[in-house]
Order: structure tokens, then sequence, then C-alpha cells
């Protein structure tokens, strides 16, 4: 089955934030968790910390944020580097939510802005158009990882840092793109050093607690959305089955040649 990825995440984006979610994550990840970025993904405070850090972006310097969903964490490390900001997401409910979070920044958090529709694979923007690109926990939807790493190339200068959290598969998730065992192969074939590439300590047991809690709260979690239980719980318990081809949850470095 291939999921209309566009679809679902239009729906999920156009929705309020789960605030059952966000106690569950809360629970999980306790202050770890910035639960002020409406994230919709696993990233920690410790992350963001280390997304910016590794951009190495000088002030006034170009920041793209790839699968930047509501934008939160793009607009967290783009006022942490004082960098100028673009977020791409194929959800267009994705990025009017993101939209209303910069204007609702002082105007000094953020020096610019830009929200736009795109993919992995296109972006729409230039070619050597930004210094840093970031993407957290999104590339897993990508559906060919070595034409978004392309991309990726394709749209940092020569030098410019790329930071990205996602995971590697031994084997093939249901109901998901195409997953690969090691992104560094692609990396390097598209032009890349690879600099870091780090498992996510503990991350195993957090996705899973995650999971197994929101198993236990699926009728709050329904009733919030409007969805039918028995679906909800059969999607969550088909996301659990798809956590154990995971190998790790990495955080990787690399640097445009």
């Amino acid at each position: 089955m291939n999921a209309d990825w566009k679809a679902t995440f239009t729906a999920t984006f156009g929705a309020p934030a789960s605030a059952v979610s966000a106690r569950i994550w809360t629970e999980v990840y306790g202050d770890e968790y910035p639960a002020e970025l409406d994230t919709y993904s696993f990233v920690t405070r410790t992350d963001l910390h280390r997304i910016a850090e590794e951009a190495r972006l000088e002030p006034g310097r170009r920041l793209a944020d790839l699968g930047c969903g509501r934008g939160g964490p793009g607009l967290w490390v783009a006022a942490r580097t004082y960098a100028t900001l673009t977020g791409i997401d194929i959800a267009e409910t994705a990025l009017a939510s993101a939209r209303r979070r910069a204007e609702a920044l002082p105007l000094s958090d953020v020096e610019a802005t830009d929200f736009r529709v795109g993919t992995f694979a296109d972006t729409g923007l230039d070619d050597a158009s930004s210094e840093a690109v970031m993407s957290v926990d999104a590339l897993l939807f990508a559906p060919d990882k070595a034409l978004a790493c392309a991309e990726f190339a394709r749209i940092l200068v020569p030098g410019g840092r790329l930071v990205v959290t996602t995971w590697d598969f031994d084997g093939q998730p249901q109901n998901r793109p195409p997953q690969v065992a090691d992104h560094r192969p692609l990396l390097e074939s598209a032009g890349f050093d690879v600099l870091s590439y780090e498992e996510t300590p503990d991350w195993r047991a957090r996705q899973q607690r995650t999971m197994e809690l929101s198993l236990e709260r699926v009728e709050d979690l329904a009733a919030e959305s409007g969805e039918d239980p028995s679906r909800l719980r059969a999607s969550l318990e088909q996301a659990l089955r798809n956590q154990d081809l995971m190998t790790r949850r990495v955080l990787m470095v690399a640097s445009r040649r």
C-alpha cells in the first residue's frame, strides 16, 4: 500500500496539535521534550542545541529546514543562530501554522522567514542558496533517499553544513516509502563528507514507551481527533511493529564538498 503522504500530512497539520500526545511525550521525555514547539517528532532539546551548533551559521546566513512541519524546530535554530530561514513542507496546512508561529515571534528573534511547498526531491530553492540545511525526523518519508541527498547538495553552498535526524532500517516497514540501512553512502555519492553519524541515546526505549502509552490512551486520542478508535489502534500497532525494523536513530552531520 502506497500512502498519499501529502494528503495524510495536510489532514494531520490541519487539525489542532494533540494535547493528549503532548502529555504522553512529556511523560516519556520529561524536560527534554520541547512542548512549546509543536514538533510532531521525536526531537529533543539536546538534538536542537546540537543542530544549532553543527549548522555553523554566521548571523544573517541562510538556513533551509526540509520537512519543516509546523516550523518550531527550524525557527528555534534560526533564532539562536540569527539566520534567515526557509521552511519546506508538502503540507500547506503545516506551512500556515509555521507562518503564524513566525509572526508571533519578536521581530528580533529571526532575521527573516519564508515557508513554501516543496519536497525532498524538489524543494524549489535555487542552487547554492543555503549555508546550512536541517531536517528533523522527516527524511523517513522521502520516497527516494538518493534524490533527497542530491537535493541537499544542490541547494547548499560548497562547505555548507547538513544536519539531519532520521532512522536506519533493517527491512522495509509496512506502508512507508523505501528505507535504507545506512545513509552515509548516499551522502558521499551526492558530494558530502560525512563528519558525524551518531546514534541517539535511549531512542528505542523512548519511542517504544511513547507508542505503548499512545495505545493505552487510544480512546482519548480518538475522542480528541474524531478518528475511529479501532482504526487508530491498528495504525499505532503497525507503527510499533515498524519500529522493530529500525536499527538506529541517527543525528548525521555532513559538509558539502
